[in-house]
């Protein structure tokens, strides 16, 4: 039994054969013991969401943090070059040790790589070689660029690196936290094989149409065998690398939905916000209208009280005019009850005293005579009594009084004294021989 197969198939199934043949609990060993790069920007922790992503991903406990410093070109002067040289990179390395903080918080193990060259693509280049790098992230744009739709690179290095990169190292392109994309490595035996065939053909001039025979049925079927399962844990790689799509297509959503949630929540604060600053500018503009109603109805009443106490100074100074007129009055009667009754006591001893004399209540003479608002000269105790037992009325006329003040009738007062010191002398017989 013969089976025709192309010599660069065969080759491959050689080579498949080869790579396959390692233990996958050995591989997975090998890659946790291999250290995994990650590479950062200048900026303050603008790389932090690539080396959280590598930490939680990638499996790896060993980590080192690459950092590619571009100098400052050669056209500025010595002393100033200096100093800004050392400025940044004084703000570089601070950089890098936070990035060694989040690393210790997160419980692995990490180490600082800095590289100063003019470009920062070929200085990472350099290092996969000299250093054999197998593991590397790095991000596929800056992180305000992400999108759920981005599935491309757009940062100009990580494309070189992509494309110029060594193919024995896998890269991770992530941004924002996600995964991007990711270039497979190429093992080295493979490499090696396919190079060899192609170094074969080349020196023996064989066409790619050259067909080999294969007469071992039996190496046939190994052969058939190891590319079933070469195809089988390819398809299971094809299936985990659709779960992490899957599984990072589940995160964004949840983080969406956190996002929703969390909009929803601020909207919802800033509604009852709004509601309790409409509640509150009622409740002042209500305070406002009641404080205006209460300094309109204060104001109503000051002006009342004003009204009244000009009113009052006003009566005040009418009784204040009435009692000089009544004292004027007073006195002229007085002068003139003084003549009459000088006249009267002259004329005759046994002359009765004169009717403005007697007080109209007691009718008796007057000891104390006070006037009153109606005009007439009462005793001033009577007519006292007279307004304690209640009385706003004129003992006289009967009318009511504007007020119950008294003004002593001083000239009367004089008047009735004298009358009664002149009838006393009248009375004896000694003055009675004289007069």
């Amino acid at each position: 039994m013969t089976l025709k197969i192309p010599i660069q198939e065969m080759v491959k199934m050689v080579g498949s054969l080869r790579s396959h043949g390692i233990d996958i609990a050995e591989s997975m060993e090998i890659n946790k013991k291999e250290k995994i790069y990650v590479a950062v920007t200048e900026k303050d922790l603008e790389s932090k969401s690539s080396l959280v992503w590598a930490i939680q991903n990638s499996g790896g406990k060993e980590f080192c943090i690459v950092h590619v410093h571009q100098p400052i070109p050669g056209e500025m002067f010595h002393e100033q070059k200096l100093r800004l040289y050392r400025k940044e990179k004084e703000k570089a390395h601070k950089n890098l040790e936070k990035y060694l903080q989040i690393c210790r918080q997160m419980q692995v193990t990490a180490e600082i790589i800095y590289i100063e060259t003019d470009s920062v693509e070929k200085g990472i280049l350099q290092l996969i070689s000299q250093r054999g790098v197998t593991k590397l992230v790095m991000g596929a744009a800056a992180d305000r660029h992400y999108s759920m739709r981005m599935r491309d690179l757009k940062s100009k290095k990580a494309i070189y690196i992509h494309r110029e990169a060594p193919a024995t190292c896998l890269i991770w392109f992530t941004c924002n936290g996600y995964l991007i994309c990711s270039r497979e490595a190429r093992r080295a035996n493979n490499l090696y094989l396919e190079c060899a065939s192609s170094n074969s053909l080349s020196q023996s001039d064989i066409t790619r149409g050259t067909e080999i025979i294969v007469k071992d049925d039996d190496h046939l079927i190994k052969l058939a065998v190891t590319e079933a399962e070469a195809s089988k844990r390819k398809a299971r790689f094809e299936a985990s690398k659709r779960e992490e799509a899957e599984k990072t297509a589940v995160d964004a959503l949840k983080k969406a939905k956190q996002w929703e949630n969390v909009y929803f929540e601020e909207l919802k604060q800033r509604k009852e916000t709004e509601k309790a600053l409409r509640k509150r500018n009622d409740e002042l503009e209500k305070m406002r209208s009641e404080s205006e109603t209460q300094i309109t109805e204060s104001y109503t009443v000051i002006r009342k009280l004003q009204e009244k106490n000009n009113l009052s100074m006003e009566t005040f100074r009418g009784i204040r005019e009435e009692q000089e007129e009544l004292k004027i009055k007073l006195r002229e009667v007085s002068k003139l009850k003084g003549k009459r009754e000088e006249e009267e006591a002259s004329t005759s001893n046994h002359r009765e005293p004169p009717q403005y004399f007697i007080c109209p209540i007691t009718h008796d003479i007057m000891e104390d005579p006070h006037v009153a608002a109606d005009g007439f000269t009462y005793e001033g105790e009577a007519i006292s009594r007279w307004f304690e037992r209640g009385h706003e009325t004129s003992p006289m006329i009967n009318k009511r009084l504007p007020h119950t003040s008294l003004v002593p009738n001083l000239a009367l007062r004089s008047a009735i004294q004298e009358w009664l010191q002149l009838r006393e002398l009248l009375n004896r017989p000694s003055a009675c021989r004289e007069i």
